[in-house]
């Protein structure tokens, strides 16, 4: 894969701090092209003059409804815009179909889907304005994008299904779709990420799975293990590079042959 030219290109990372941020930038920074993580809090450890932090917090979208675009303003568009970040409530544990109320489904879904589908809309506009043919990468789940979610691999351990989680990553598999499908004439690409399990993450935190879910999930899925996370990295950025520059609208399953049984 020749990614030699991403050098010539701005790279925004949202959620770059995270478990699939950090290894795509830590992918870059070894190539030596430069990329800006945009997170709520920065990973003091990492310094590199490749790399460099902005503060984001997308979820004062909900407080000012400009806050994006004059963020733009200040920091410039980007080529590429990468989104893995995970806004979530406290209580999402609760998400089950025994706990979920009402309101803490809106509430995530409103923090999750409705932020990153708008987050997308105004980044392809202003790519459209700057006329920059860029491309802009999300991430679904193979959950919500092919299949639900089999509950037999949550037997023996304190983990449950989470409704609001096929919702709002099917809902980013649209979205995403749909800004491919009208902003693809003006040269911008749109794709999304559909990851399986992934070591060390557990519903957007970084923690060690359960044993007993770690054995049904490998017993089932044909690889026999989960991903690790740079090879998810890898394919967000083979879908930033010139390689893929015929690569739109598409969902790009990464899940060790999960939805292929």
């Amino acid at each position: 894969m020749d990614i030699k030219n991403l050098k010539r290109k701005k790279i925004f990372i949202l959620g770059g701090e995270g478990l699939i941020g950090s290894s795509i930038i830590d992918k870059l920074i070894k190539s030596k092209i430069k990329c800006i993580s945009l997170d709520i809090k920065k990973n003091k450890s990492r310094s590199n003059k490749y790399y460099s932090y902005i503060n984001l917090d997308i979820l004062l979208l909900k407080e000012d409804k400009k806050y994006l675009k004059k963020f733009l303003d200040f920091n410039g568009c980007p080529d590429i815009f990468i989104n893995c970040s995970y806004p979530r409530t406290p209580d999402w544990i609760n998400c089950n179909f025994d706990k979920i109320t009402y309101e803490l489904l809106k509430e995530n879904i409103d923090m999750h889907l409705t932020a990153h589908s708008w987050i997308s809309k105004v980044i392809a506009s202003e790519m459209k304005k700057n006329k920059i043919n860029g491309s802009i990468i999300n991430f679904g789940s193979m959950y919500g994008s092919k299949i639900a979610q089999d509950t037999n691999i949550y037997l023996g351990t304190n983990m449950r299904e989470n409704y609001a989680y096929n919702v709002i990553k099917s809902g980013i598999v649209g979205a995403s779709k749909m800004i491919a499908s009208y902003y693809g004439r003006f040269g911008i690409r749109s794709n999304v990420i559909c990851p399986g399990a992934i070591i060390g993450h557990i519903a957007g935190n970084s923690n060690k799975q359960p044993k007993n879910f770690l054995k049904n999930f490998n017993n089932k899925v044909p690889l026999r293990r989960m991903a690790k996370p740079e090879e998810i990295a890898n394919v967000a950025i083979f879908l930033a590079s010139d390689d893929s520059s015929y690569i739109t609208g598409t969902e790009i399953v990464v899940d060790g042959g999960w939805t292929a049984i």
